[in-house]
């Protein structure tokens, strides 16, 4: 099974992620909780738009 490792990072009014791993992994929110809701949401679009061919390798097992 793949990890992703997703970095989460605060500023003065927000909260950010990217995945270190996976290409194309981007979130933000108002909490980590929000974040870590963002990854998944950002992951669910990518497998709905983009060919299963183009998918990064972390994405292509569950």
């Amino acid at each position: 099974m793949n990890k992703l490792i997703i970095n989460i990072c605060t500023s003065s009014d927000s909260f950010g992620g990217f995945s270190e791993n996976c290409e194309g992994i981007f979130a933000a929110g108002n909490s980590v909780n929000d974040v870590k809701k963002d990854v998944l949401e950002t992951i669910r679009i990518l497998k709905e738009e983009w060919p299963k061919e183009q998918w990064p390798q972390a994405l292509k097992e569950d």
